[in-house]
């Protein structure tokens, strides 16, 4: 779902973008003015977007397996295909 938002909010920067950038001209007419001013808040509001969820698509490759053991765990009949997969190397 986040890759998704994530995609979206390029697809929606990349076509505001363009739409504001070739509707560009000097004018002093108050609708063109509001016409600009609400390309340039959808552009911003993909912006965010795409900065609150880029991080968690970037750190969600980050997964580190983590097992904890006891004493008692010494004195267990070994097996090497847990301990492989687990990184155990007692």
């Amino acid at each position: 779902m986040k890759r998704l938002i994530l995609i979206i909010s390029l697809g929606v920067f990349a076509f505001a973008g363009y739409y504001f950038a070739s509707n560009l001209q000097y004018s002093t007419d108050m609708n063109y003015i509001i016409y600009m001013a609400i390309w340039m808040v959808l552009i911003l509001i993909s912006i965010v977007g795409i900065v609150s969820y880029f991080p968690t698509i970037k750190a969600h490759k980050k997964h580190v397996r983590n097992l904890m053991y006891n004493s008692y765990s010494e004195r267990r009949i070994r097996n090497k295909e847990f301990d492989s997969q687990f990184r155990i190397l007692n």
